[in-house]
C-alpha cells in the first residue's frame, strides 16, 4: 500500500510507493527547505530516469552527489520504439512500448535500486507519472502487492499533477494540446493493461526479467530490498 508522506517542499508527486522504496517528480522544483527535507529522508540512491537532453534543460540539483544516478529509461534514437510511442494512443501504450524495446533499461535500473547502499531508493522523471509509475509497478509486482494495489499508487498522480497539466494547457495551443490531453490522466486501466501485456506476453515478470539478464537471485533479494526501509 502506498505510503503517504508530506512531500519535500517543491515537489508535486512525492510518495513511498514501497518500504524501501519512494516516487517523485523532476526534483529541480525543490526549494531551499525541501532541500533540506529530502536528505533528512536519507536516501541511498537517487535514480534520475530522465534522458541527458531532459537532464540538460531542467539540471538536478544533486548532479555530482555519490547518490545520484542518472539512468534514462527510454531508449535513445530506437526505431522500433519510437514508431510505437508515435503509434500510441494511451499511457498503456506507451508503457507497453517501454516493455517491449527498452527492457535491458529496465533491467538496469532495477539492478541499481538492487545494488544501492543500504537505506530507501528514489527513483524519478520528470512529471513522475508514466516512466517512474512503469518502475515503481514492476517494484510493486516484485514486492507481492496485489494490482488494485499498484493501481492505487498509479493513479495518485492524477491528483498531484493536477496544477502540473493545468500549467501545461496554458502554455499550448489548443492543437497541441489536443495531441497531449489523452495522455494527460492517470488510469488505473493503464497499469493494468500494461502488467497485463506482460502476462500476455512472457506468462510472468519473473519470466520478463530473467529473460532480459536479472537472475533468480537478484529478483529473489531485490523483493527483499523493497520490503524493508
Amino acid at each position: 500500500m502506498t505510503t503517504s508522506e508530506q512531500p519535500p517542499g517543491g515537489l508535486l508527486n512525492f510518495r513511498r510507493s514501497l518500504p524501501g522504496l519512494s516516487r517523485s517528480d523532476t526534483l529541480s522544483r525543490l526549494t531551499p527547505d525541501g532541500r533540506r527535507d529530502l536528505k533528512a529522508l536519507n536516501f541511498s540512491r537517487i535514480i534520475d530516469l530522465r534522458s541527458r537532453t531532459e537532464r540538460a534543460a531542467d539540471p538536478p540539483p544533486y548532479l555530482g552527489h555519490a547518490a545520484y544516478l542518472n539512468l534514462p529509461l527510454l531508449p535513445w534514437r530506437h526505431r522500433a520504439f519510437n514508431e510505437a510511442s508515435a503509434a500510441a494512443r494511451s499511457n498503456a501504450d506507451h508503457m507497453s512500448a517501454m516493455l517491449d524495446h527498452a527492457p535491458n533499461q529496465i533491467v538496469t535500473v532495477l539492478g541499481a535500486i538492487l545494488d544501492a547502499p543500504p537505506g530507501p531508493v528514489l527513483i524519478h522523471c520528470h512529471a513522475g507519472k508514466d516512466r517512474t509509475g512503469l518502475i515503481a509497478a514492476l517494484c510493486s509486482e516484485l514486492a507481492g502487492q496485489t494490482r488494485d494495489q499498484t493501481a492505487d499508487d498509479y493513479t495518485a498522480s492524477g491528483p498531484a499533477l493536477r496544477d502540473f497539466y493545468r500549467d501545461m494547457q496554458a502554455r499550448r495551443t489548443p492543437e497541441q494540446w489536443a495531441q497531449l490531453a489523452p495522455f494527460a490522466p492517470t488510469r488505473a486501466d493503464d497499469i493494468r493493461h500494461t502488467l497485463t501485456h506482460i502476462d500476455h506476453h512472457w506468462g510472468t515478470l519473473d519470466a520478463y526479467l530473467t529473460a532480459h539478464g536479472l537472475p533468480n537471485t537478484d529478483l529473489t533479494a531485490l523483493r527483499d530490498r523493497l520490503t524493508r526501509t
